[in-house]
């Protein structure tokens, strides 16, 4: 949802207009500010199917686009469906946005549908040309970047916001402070904080871990033995849970380096970009967007998967000298770059 309002609201203020079709969600406000047109539809269940192929069938024959973007197997069936019996002249191309591994069995089907699709790293694309996946050509690989009016490395939180950080979290100071963000999942590695942690304090190096993921999505017994975990390895008292946070692009900043350990390559990390468009160091595996990112921002921070003593080595040094990732977000990680990309896809399946 938050990559079809980032991408809406900026092809809008290119001139393009779009309506968005979706569940209501806290993020519709922002495509109300730039202008962009929003119909609610109701989530899954065979009724509701059926009520929005025909009103998704109303809108194409009245309005009739040029493109329908779909970010899910289920929304490419539903276009799929509302398009039949539509006369070549009125049918729209259907751009297929892949931004997550689809999933097995009758559910990829439904991306049968789609005339083009685009894929939100080079790890997915990969992943899904190699696959027994409906292609029917090789998707464009078209990153969901960030807003760099926001995330930019000379980017600095607020005195007031610091003022309020430091007196809330008097642990950090002097302390060699890292951000894990993310959720909070057996897939992210959590547990391997313990290797890494008890590295760092044999080097006489004082760390403090911010865990910034939400704890009331994470599964009950998961988050109770993680912290068992820790409380045996004597390291609870060098790690801070955050929870969910509004804030995380200044959490990001004031922490010295973010870490990611996912166990499997991820497709995308939006947080992990945010903090290399901030300038921030990021130490992270080599493999899947992780290892795109890294590559493009920060080679030095790519290690092994798994190779926790690697990762101690390099916050060891960084502990020392903290390298900056650069001085702009680089194409094509900006969310004017995402709609630039799009925009290009779409004047070529047009032919202009």
């Amino acid at each position: 949802m938050a990559l079809a309002v980032d991408l809406a609201c900026a092809l809008q203020s290119d001139g393009y207009e779009n309506v968005v079709v979706s569940p209501q969600s806290e993020l519709i406000s922002r495509l109300n500010i730039a202008g962009v047109r929003h119909l609610s539809c109701r989530r899954s269940g065979i009724l509701n199917l059926w009520k929005n192929i025909r009103r998704l069938k109303s809108l194409i024959r009245s309005n009739k686009p040029d493109f329908v973007q779909v970010y899910s197997a289920e929304a490419a069936w539903i276009v799929g469906m509302a398009c039949k019996g539509l006369d070549k002249t009125s049918k729209p191309t259907i751009v297929g946005a892949i931004t997550g591994y689809p999933r097995k069995g009758l559910a990829i089907k439904g991306w049968r549908h789609c005339d083009i699709f685009t894929a939100i790293s080079k790890h997915l694309r990969n992943h899904v040309t190699a696959e027994d996946f409906p292609l029917k050509c090789n998707p464009w690989v078209i990153p969901y970047g960030v807003d760099d009016k926001q995330c930019y490395p000379a980017y600095a939180p607020s005195p007031t916001w610091l003022e309020q950080w430091q007196r809330n979290h008097p642990e950090a100071k002097d302390k060699f402070t890292i951000c894990v963000p993310g959720a909070i999942t057996p897939l992210h590695g959590l547990e391997e904080l313990v290797p890494i942690l008890t590295g760092l304090l044999r080097s006489d190096i004082t760390p403090h871990v911010y865990i910034a993921g939400d704890t009331r999505k994470a599964n009950s017994a998961y988050l109770d033995n993680l912290k068992k975990t820790f409380k045996e390895a004597q390291l609870s008292e060098y790690i801070t849970w955050l929870g969910l946070r509004s804030d995380l692009r200044d959490v990001l900043c004031v922490c010295d380096v973010s870490l990611s350990l996912t166990k499997e390559p991820a497709t995308w990390d939006r947080a992990i970009l945010e903090a290399l468009s901030l300038g921030r160091p990021v130490v992270g595996y080599d493999h899947g967007v992780i290892g795109e990112l890294l590559e493009t921002f920060l080679p030095e921070g790519c290690v092994a998967p798994g190779d926790s003593a690697a990762v101690i080595d390099t916050l060891t040094q960084w502990n020392t000298y903290s390298p900056s990732p650069g001085q702009e977000v680089p194409f094509p990680y900006r969310i004017t770059d995402t709609a630039e990309t799009y925009k290009n896809l779409y004047k070529e399946m047009l032919g202009k």
